[in-house]
């Protein structure tokens, strides 16, 4: 009998998990809101230059960069998600320098980063 209840509750977990992953993999965004995400995340890579161009502390630019780096993922959108991928990736490249002292690395990165949402912005708006 305890066997039956623990199978029992394995089965009842895994399908609430189920069903949790999948109310939020099916989760739609408006254009609106993905607009939204891609200029906003514009704007703090943005600031996130302007601070190591004007000499912030690698505290500072990290912090910036990680707050572009959570802006970023409200991107969702399918025709985006591989760019969205690779300007992440020079997000990181850029946090990683910046808590590690080397802000001309994450000037660098930040800028490629720049490039490549302002790309998708110009996608995006393009294609709605």
């Amino acid at each position: 009998m305890t066997s039956f209840k623990k199978i029992l509750s394995f089965a009842t977990v895994t399908a609430f998990i189920s069903a949790l992953s999948f109310s939020a993999s099916a989760a739609t965004f408006s254009h609106e809101e993905v607009r939204a995400a891609l200029e906003s995340t514009i704007s703090k890579v943005k600031a996130s230059i302007s601070a190591v161009e004007s000499g912030a502390d690698k505290e500072t630019v990290a912090e910036l960069v990680s707050d572009a780096k959570q802006q970023q993922k409200d991107i969702e959108n399918n025709d985006l998600e591989v760019k969205r991928q690779h300007a992440g990736k020079r997000l990181n490249t850029a946090w990683k320098a910046a808590r590690g002292g080397d802000l001309q690395l994450a000037g660098e990165s930040l800028k490629e980063a720049l490039s490549r949402y302002e790309e998708m912005h110009n996608i995006y708006v393009s294609s709605h």
